[in-house]
């Protein structure tokens, strides 16, 4: 499975450096403490086989020593240390008493010289030997002695595993603290980029133009890959508003001209005609109002955020239904309960409850009743009138664009087409039922702002 999260990845990365790093480091360091602890014991035996040289007696044809060494283990049998000199004129062999019956098995050094080995000692025991070739002046001539020095290894080990278990704790104290670093470091390294991602989503929303602020070099030909982006989108945009406005205002005077004929063709006696021209045309007006405020709602993406206020935008939208003429001689009737936030861009949702409220009033007898509540992960608004309503063979067809189920009030059907469209491109959702007053009920879902999202 591939990370999709840079942050997972560079931490990934970094686990796996510091554990790398951290093995060779100890692997590393174990070596360099047994090389060096091992040439300290090195030089103590270096001297100890001095010391024999000195005390050697070369005219003896089996080799012996004037004076034992100070140290009282080479004494003690089995002690961990250990001498012996052989002669390699003859093979004879005198060994510390510590050795008792066993011989070491030494290699000869090439000329005069040591060489620093390990050896199997008495009872097994792991031993660092040091073995130097030596000539001296015996009664006969020159003699070739090698001389060994030998301590137990397990002095040295303990000394290691010891050194292991320090360089351990160590290690992983700063193994920690390396990925504490990197953590911080991915954290730092990351945080341009969550403020490019605050920066697009500005533009969403509708706060900010461009894509504006400080950003890294890396980062710089992205935001202006950006930025010219939403240049050709905005002239792209406003082109195809500029033609469709002009497209509008091209048939207004036509349709102007329509009217004019369908006036004349009144008086000349044809009402009929006149009539049928005039519905026509005042369809097409309708027709073109509705595609032009079509064009001026905002384009949404899923990663969008708005937050408008519901309950704001039905007090202003009654406040105006009630000083029109046919919102006078209702009575409104508004339950809202608590206030809830919905993901619509403010223009979008006053254009959706000023569809459906003037919609209500247009066919409600006396009164129009709205209530608001949260449901859920969702806001939800009704809004019923007491006027004739539909038959619930009918309700299906509401909404179909250019669809009228009633021809006696002006209009062409394309309010609730349009209201279907901007709960479409939000992500919300519209019921039709019978209301218990006796006309129609619209039931809005609306999603609910997220939290990360700013106001709209």
């Amino acid at each position: 499975m591939i990370l999709r999260s840079l942050r997972l990845r560079m931490l990934g990365l970094a686990l796996v450096w510091v554990v790398i790093s951290l093995i060779v480091a100890a692997g590393v360091l174990q070596h360099l403490f047994t090389v060096n602890i091992e040439r300290a014991a090195q030089v103590g035996m270096s001297a100890a086989v001095s010391r024999l040289a000195a005390v050697l007696m070369p005219e003896n044809p089996v080799p012996a020593i004037s004076a034992p060494l100070p140290d009282p283990l080479y004494s003690t049998p089995f002690s961990g240390r250990y001498w012996q000199i052989e002669a390699m004129d003859n093979g004879e062999i005198t060994r510390s008493r510590s050795l008792w019956d066993f011989v070491l098995q030494t290699p000869s050094p090439e000329a005069q010289g040591e060489l620093l080995h390990h050896e199997v000692g008495p009872g097994e025991q792991n031993l660092l030997a040091l073995t130097r070739r030596i000539e001296l002046e015996g009664a006969n001539g020159p003699r070739s002695f090698l001389v060994t020095i030998g301590e137990d290894h397990r002095a040295i080990d303990e000394a290691i595993a010891s050194f292991q278990q320090d360089t351990t704790r160590l290690l992983l104290l700063l193994g920690g603290l390396l990925l504490v670093a990197a953590w911080l470091q991915v954290l730092l390294g990351l945080a341009p980029i969550k403020t490019l991602r605050r920066a697009i989503e500005s533009v969403r929303r509708g706060d900010a133009e461009r894509l504006a602020g400080n950003h890294p070099t890396e980062l710089s030909p992205l935001v202006e890959e950006v930025n010219q982006l939403l240049t050709a989108r905005d002239a792209a945009m406003e082109k195809a508003r500029s033609r469709a406005a002009d497209l509008a205002h091209g048939l207004k005077t036509p349709l102007a001209a329509l009217h004019g004929v369908a006036d004349r063709l009144r008086e000349s006696g044809s009402p009929h005609d006149a009539e049928m021209i005039e519905s026509l045309s005042t369809e097409m007006s309708e027709r073109i109002d509705h595609q032009l405020r079509l064009a001026s709602l905002r384009l949404r993406t899923t990663s969008h955020a708005a937050r408008s206020s519901l309950n704001a935008a039905v007090l202003r939208t009654l406040t105006v239904l009630k000083k029109t003429g046919r919102g006078e001689g209702l009575h409104w009737v508004a339950q809202l309960g608590d206030d809830c936030t919905v993901d619509l861009h403010r223009q979008d949702l006053l254009e959706l409850v000023g569809i459906l409220l003037e919609n209500a009033a247009k066919w409600a007898n006396s009164r129009v009743l709205v209530y608001g509540s949260q449901e859920g992960e969702a806001a939800v608004l009704s809004i019923e009138d007491d006027g004739p309503g539909i038959a619930e063979s009918d309700l299906a067809q509401l909404g179909v664009r250019g669809r009228r189920l009633d021809e006696s009030k002006p209009g062409t059907g394309l309010g609730l087409a349009m209201a279907a469209e901007i709960l479409e491109i939000n992500g919300g959702t519209i019921s039709y039922h019978r209301a218990e007053v006796g006309g129609l009920r619209v039931r809005l879902s609306l999603p609910l702002a997220n939290a990360a999202g700013s106001a709209a």
